[in-house]
């Protein structure tokens, strides 16, 4: 098998067909399709089952108790044959020529990774489409380059998203690195990004082949609960820790900070924009800071703002700074 597909499925009755439908039409045909199904209470076992007694190249498997995605791909990832390993969300869908062009390239070049770009899809109409990343040409990174662009660091005109599912990943690099999703956690895309592109020799960022990302009501960041921020904190601690472990977190520690204050920017948001009460919206706040205290160092991250950011941070309605 050329490509392993890794499909982790929950509770995706209504999307699961048209998300399978792209990977079985796939111009690539030396695929193996591994569908973990994490305890879904609804139809979606029904409709994976119905799929593999059609195709022989799906491999099907359900847990019994919903542990999320990262558990369910690394379920997939110990059993997985492929050279090298996509992952899909089941509500996600991909370009017929996805697997094919990513697999050529990845051989072309010896890539460790592959990413494409990746489009934001909606239940209606867009006049303009939404990238989450877009490439126009190719572009050969090295994983500390690839890193400090996704950390904001480097401003180079191009985008390299802390998502597993718009890659294509070389699965011996996967192994000899022992690179494996945090489990039972929201966000688990971020530290197995964070560890993938450190670890990575070779990226290779290509155009022509979009991932398709849906935006659906009811998913992980269209709620909020406190196991959002308590998540957060947790990739956050894995992250932390194999920057520690690797002996480079002096190095990369300014990209540390910058990806947490990004991200704990979007929790900020998630919470203004679920939760409508404003004692609510003040308890998270609360309960936000104080997890925060323990992945950060406030004399780290005050050496990381810039005067004006800290300024900014003291008196944040104050536009004009001249003293007239």
């Amino acid at each position: 098998m050329k490509i392993s597909v890794i499909i982790a499925a929950h509770n995706t009755e209504n999307y699961i067909k048209k998300c399978l439908d792209s990977v079985l039409n796939q111009t690539l045909k030396e695929i193996e399709i591994i569908i973990i199904d994490d305890a879904s209470t609804d139809s979606t076992s029904n409709i994976i089952i119905e799929y593999e007694s059609k195709y022989p190249n799906i491999i099907y498997k359900r847990l019994e108790k919903s542990c999320g995605p990262g558990t369910a791909r690394n379920k997939a990832i110990s059993i997985a044959t492929g050279k090298y390993i996509s992952f899909i969300d089941s509500d996600d869908w991909i370009d017929l020529n996805y697997l094919q062009y990513m697999y050529e390239r990845a051989e072309s070049v010896g890539a460790d990774i592959v990413a494409s770009g990746q489009i934001r899809e909606f239940d209606y109409y867009k006049k303009h489409p939404i990238y989450k990343c877009y490439y126009n040409q190719e572009y050969t990174l090295s994983g500390d380059i690839a890193f400090r662009i996704m950390t904001n660091e480097y401003q180079y005109g191009i985008k390299f998203i802390p998502s597993a599912l718009n890659k294509i990943y070389n699965r011996s690099f996967i192994i000899e690195n022992s690179l494996f999703f945090a489990e039972n956690i929201y966000f688990e895309d971020q530290p197995f990004s964070y560890t993938c592109t450190l670890a990575a020799k070779k990226i290779l960022c290509v155009p022509n082949v979009l991932y398709h990302h849906y935006k659906r009501p009811g998913s992980i960041v269209q709620s909020f609960t406190t196991k959002n921020i308590d998540d957060m904190i947790s990739a956050y601690e894995i992250i932390r820790d194999y920057l520690r472990e690797n002996d480079i977190y002096l190095k990369y520690r300014y990209n540390y900070y910058s990806s947490l204050q990004h991200f704990y920017n979007l929790i900020v948001r998630q919470i203004f924009e679920f939760v409508l009460d404003e004692y609510e919206r003040k308890f998270y706040l609360k309960y936000s800071l104080e997890k925060l205290k323990s992945v950060m160092n406030i004399d780290e991250y005050l050496d990381f703002l810039s005067a004006e950011e800290l300024r900014k941070h003291i008196q944040p309605y104050l536009d004009d700074t001249t003293i007239n």
